[in-house]
């Protein structure tokens, strides 16, 4: 047989077991999605102590995300990577459409934490973790979008914020154009002191990232802080410990580090700081 036709009948038998594949494993190999996120099988697999953060932005907009830049490079990994030094446990993303609130209310899994999100799926989709915000003992901490869904399960109504007054800025004119914004590091009041924001000032500088907010303090829940525009901007449950911040604490920079010390003060609520585990000589994952 000659080489063209060996190397011919090497590509047709490379074509034919890749179409033998199963379509899961596929796509396994093939999208990025899979690089990022885990599943409910994932985490029903292991009983390691695990932070999990519950995904809920739109599936479209993380996509596009990862088709324009490197799969390390998305912002979902680099909080991963900051929760992992923080704590010291493993920590998984999950997307909120691949699982339900009941995959979440395991022994193993320490904290939650909820993102943002700009685009809504769905209130089915939302209403699957109603039961998990309202009845877990696990710590949770919900951010922007994430503070707005622990509202709604406690019946909240989430709202626009103000339109723009004539001539006023807008910082974001693609995002719902014509409406008040709360953008960038903005000063944010205390209004109650909590753990939460041990070793912070009564105003702090924290970054913003939004034009809905809750309209009131949810049923079962103490207000932490405000500003003028946005009076809800922090609550914590009464008897469990969940929180929730209109703004985004786990964005922050050198000349901004108030966010930092807001998840770090959380996970040392949630007994997950990671110089607790070094004193009690667990090991500390990098």
């Amino acid at each position: 047989m000659s080489r063209i036709t060996c190397s011919m009948l090497g590509s047709v038998l490379a074509v034919a077991a890749l179409v033998a594949l199963p379509a899961e494993a596929v796509c396994a190999e093939t999208d990025p999605w899979r690089e990022v996120f885990a599943g409910s099988e994932q985490l029903a697999q292991t009983d390691d102590p695990l932070v999990c953060i519950l995904t809920i932005q739109h599936p479209d907009l993380i996509r596009k995300q990862l088709a324009d830049k490197p799969v390390d490079q998305y912002s979902g990994l680099k909080l991963r990577r900051r929760v992992e030094e923080s704590t010291g446990l493993r920590c998984l993303l999950v997307h909120f459409t691949e699982l339900e609130g009941s995959d979440l209310d395991r022994p193993n899994v320490k904290a939650i934490l909820i993102t943002g999100r700009s685009k809504l799926v769905g209130p089915e989709h939302d209403r699957r973790f109603y039961p998990l915000i309202r009845e877990t003992r696990i710590p949770i901490f919900g951010f922007c979008g994430g503070m707005q869904l622990i509202s709604q399960a406690f019946s909240a109504e989430v709202v626009p914020l103000r339109k723009l007054r004539e001539g006023e800025a807008d910082p974001n004119p693609g995002y719902h154009p014509g409406q008040f914004k709360e953008w960038g590091y903005t000063p944010v009041r205390i209004v109650r002191r909590d753990p939460l924001f041990e070793g912070l000032p009564d105003e702090i500088v924290v970054r913003e990232a939004h034009a809905f907010h809750v309209a009131e303090t949810p049923a079962e829940f103490d207000l932490l802080a405000s500003t003028a525009e946005c009076p809800v901007q922090a609550i914590k449950h009464r008897t469990r410990p969940v929180y929730g911040t209109q703004f985004h604490p786990e964005v922050h920079d050198d000349d901004h580090p108030h966010g930092r010390v807001v998840v770090e003060n959380f996970f040392r609520l949630a007994g997950l700081a990671a110089g607790n585990r070094r004193c009690r000589g667990l090991p500390v994952r990098r």
